[in-house]
């Protein structure tokens, strides 16, 4: 009898590798869903079965059918324990349609009220407050006259937010206040945006490093917490982590299981902080991330298994701790991150057809040769391809911060997802552009390879 069965969805995702590999090492089960087919979580030899789902985002309806197929055509039968566990943003819609999918599968994701407090910035901002945390200054304004009328008192540098978007996606950084006008107009318009609950915000900029402080609950019990520090981000000022560390953070885990514990919180999440390492100071809560997170690996890797948490709590209704940990890992998103190190060293639309060559070469060795070798190519000799000329001794000091990583996608054990890779670079060379927006399908559409 199998040990276990669970859905996933996002099969893009790094994470939701991360959370395939976790599962499959341990007998259970895995079958994955995403709206494209090349995905990295597809390849794994612990999936065993893939499937496609129309947009959780444009067409919701569809895509709870088409899930809800999906669920009760892969059902183990009576006895064995069977999981749905969203990775995404369509966590939120999953939550807030529970009760259809409760009678045939056990979904461990926060009550939808819970996510609305803490998903939209806004509302995080006024709760987190109301509680005595320490977050930055933030204005909520209601209309652009209202932006203009205390754009004066706003502090700069600071930031211009969507309320509920993730991964870096709608956020920009403001070093004057007629950009600060400019730029809160701008993503009104880029994104439609309609409703006074539903305006960009603007923050003040905090300065020092990104904290990840990462969580499972159970009914409002922190059972399990581990933080890591971004070293790199893509893109470099307000993009997602690609390159990471375990830290220690007690302040921040208390203040995490204060925000949340005092909501019931049952589940994942992650909340992102702001500090600059000095004991004077107070780290400042930034945001929080009502589901998994796209540094899941990071955790997993230093023995915070929160996949397999997860489904404890699911199948048992509790969890035991967590097994031996450690503080010396250091995790590295594939492409992504190797891009962060190239965008500190020069103007990437500069070197964007070098870019482009060095990705065409990799995706021809995968057709023909090596597959792993072409990714590693990817990952590490993409300075090949790219005019450096005059710096060679920085690309080397900025590249010696990879060394001793693990890579989100490549494992000799379960080699088949770096075929996965294809899905950025197809991404890529569509566009011409890598960015967080096209490849999470943050903030509108992915836009992705069919």
């Amino acid at each position: 009898m199998s040990n276990g069965k669970v859905i996933l969805t996002f099969a893009r995702g790094w994470q939701t590798l991360a959370a395939v590999r976790s599962l499959g090492q341990r007998g259970i089960e895995v079958v994955v869903g995403d709206e494209y087919g090349l995905t990295p979580a597809s390849f794994s030899r612990y999936t065993v079965a893939s499937f496609r789902y129309p947009s959780p985002t444009s067409q919701p309806d569809a895509f709870l059918d088409t899930l809800e197929g999906v669920v009760r055509e892969h059902h183990p039968g009576d006895g064995v324990p069977y999981v749905l566990m969203p990775i995404h943003k369509e966590t939120y819609l999953l939550s807030r349609h529970r009760q259809r999918f409760a009678p045939l599968i056990r979904l461990p994701v926060p009550d939808i009220s819970h996510i609305e407090q803490v998903h939209d910035k806004g509302t995080l901002a006024e709760y987190a407050a109301g509680l005595g945390l320490d977050i930055p200054r933030t204005w909520l304004p209601g209309s652009a006259d209202e932006l203009r009328s205390i754009a004066a008192e706003v502090p700069l540098p600071a930031f211009v937010k969507l309320r509920t978007s993730a991964a870096g996606v709608g956020i920009a950084k403001v070093d004057t206040t007629e950009q600060l006008i400019d730029t809160w107009s701008g993503l009104v318009d880029h994104y439609d945006i309609r409703g006074r609950g539903a305006l960009p915000l603007v923050q003040e900029g905090v300065p020092g490093d990104d904290y990840c402080v990462t969580t499972l609950f159970e009914h409002g019990r922190l059972r399990a917490a581990m933080t890591y520090r971004n070293l790199r981000s893509f893109p470099a000022d307000t993009g997602a982590s690609v390159l990471r560390e375990t830290v220690e953070a007690k302040a921040m885990e208390e203040t995490s299981a204060q925000l949340l514990g005092s909501l019931g919180w049952h589940g994942v999440a992650e909340l992102d902080f702001r500090w600059d390492g000095q004991e004077s100071s107070a780290p400042k809560l930034i945001e929080v991330n009502p589901r998994f997170w796209g540094g899941l690996i990071q955790a997993i890797e230093s023995g915070w298994d929160y996949p397999w948490l997860l489904y404890q709590l699911a199948v048992d209704g509790t969890v035991g701790e967590p097994g031996s940990t450690r503080s010396d890992v250091r995790t590295e998103t594939p492409i992504l991150g190797f891009l962060a190190t190239l965008q500190e060293i020069a103007d990437s639309s500069s070197r964007m057809d070098n870019l482009r060559a060095a990705f065409r070469t990799a995706t021809q060795e995968i057709r023909t040769g090596s597959k792993r070798a072409a990714v590693r190519k990817v990952v590490s000799g993409l300075d090949r391809f790219i005019d450096v000329k005059g710096r060679i001794d920085e690309l080397r000091r900025h590249l010696e911060v990879h060394s001793d990583t693990v890579y989100d996608v490549l494992s000799s054990r379960d080699p088949m997802p770096a075929l996965g890779v294809l899905y950025p670079l197809a991404v890529f060379l569509k566009h011409g552009k890598v960015t967080m927006e096209l490849l999470t399908s943050e903030g509108g559409e992915s836009n992705g390879p069919e």
